[in-house]
């Protein structure tokens, strides 16, 4: 049976094609493609009718493919995951892991979705992306015991997407405190960490990543709307970026990477990366906590992963989840 998915694969070359063929090639009436452009209109895909002429994407896009993430993962990544899981949509692909049981030791399970409906992001805001637009992943994990400063596990994950963007092409890419992955200041990718389990152990984490492979205007309205950092994208970069296959694959590849080291080292094999990458590292900063406003200057990570923040000539240690933070732009605004 036909489907809106099958629909956007004849589309996301960004050509022009008629309503007549399409339906042909579906096997559907005219009026089935209308109501299939619809949904996919719903899914935040920007499609432009032309009348007479037919339809076309807005922009091409690059549909992810479960046979090439099958052919171009690493035998090493493959033989601690497997194939990874592709879902046209889903509420959350973290939501779907941690419903089930927790991988193996040493294993993981991955999932990606082309389109998230509930997708998370910090402090109960959404992760906003169309689909085709993102790279909307999670990877299951498990400690047996529970990790030296798990609490920086969120950081180690940030230093994975990193050098994952990097691989893509994307140099000057930076880490920003807590969980984000920023370009010139603007917000390239988000980090989510989900742990169930015993404080000792066994712990079944999740780790859910986002990444904005292109933004939508509509998505840039929404973002702002809810309060959200600037969002940039791969293809804002300047210079020639992967593709979301490949840029899907090096996500994978660098996380299971940080994640087998993060299990025998704890977060000491990976502190200097992710401080050599410290986008807010003497910056002056607003800080908005739950018991009021601070203002201050960016001085680092504490080795527990806190951010260390000189107040009137002190350094003040902030968790993170207590803070947010958003470097002062020049003139006092932010």
């Amino acid at each position: 049976m036909a489907s809106p998915q099958q629909l956007l694969g004849m589309l996301a070359d960004g050509q022009l094609h008629s309503g007549s063929e399409l339906a042909g090639r579906l096997g559907i009436t005219r009026s089935a493609v209308w109501k299939h452009i619809g949904q996919l209109e719903a899914l935040e895909i920007e499609v432009e009718a032309q009348v007479g002429k037919g339809y076309r994407l807005k922009q091409p896009l690059e549909l992810l493919d479960s046979a090439q993430l099958s052919a171009e993962l690493s035998a090493a990544a493959k033989a601690v995951c497997g194939l990874p899981e592709l879902l046209w949509s889903s509420p959350s692909t973290s939501s779907e892991l941690l419903a089930r049981a927790a991988p193996r030791p040493g294993e993981a399970h991955v999932c990606l979705a082309e389109y998230q409906s509930a997708g998370r992001g910090r402090r109960g805001r959404q992760w906003f992306a169309p689909a085709g637009y993102g790279i909307c992943m999670s990877l299951a994990w498990q400690f047996v015991s529970s990790p030296e400063n798990l609490s920086c596990l969120g950081l180690a994950a940030g230093v994975g997407v990193l050098r994952a963007v990097r691989r893509a092409g994307v140099s000057s890419a930076q880490l920003k405190w807590p969980n984000d992955v920023v370009l010139a200041g603007s917000k390239l990718a988000g980090i989510l960490i989900d742990v169930q389990g015993e404080a000792g152990g066994p712990l079944h984490v999740v780790v859910g990543v986002g990444v904005n492979y292109r933004v939508s205007e509509a998505a840039r309205a929404a973002i702002s709307a809810d309060g959200g950092l600037r969002p940039a994208a791969l293809c804002d970069f300047g210079g020639p970026v992967a593709g979301r296959n490949a840029t899907a694959i090096y996500l994978i590849e660098e996380l299971l990477s940080v994640l087998q080291k993060f299990t025998s080292m704890g977060f000491h094999g990976l502190v200097d990366d992710w401080k050599s990458a410290d986008y807010l590292a003497g910056r002056s900063l607003n800080i908005v906590t739950d018991s009021g406003n601070l203002t201050g200057v960016a001085r680092g990570i504490s080795a527990d992963g806190r951010l260390r923040v000189e107040i009137d000539g002190r350094i003040e240690l902030l968790a993170t989840g207590d803070v947010r933070v958003r470097p002062v732009a020049p003139g006092g605004g932010e």
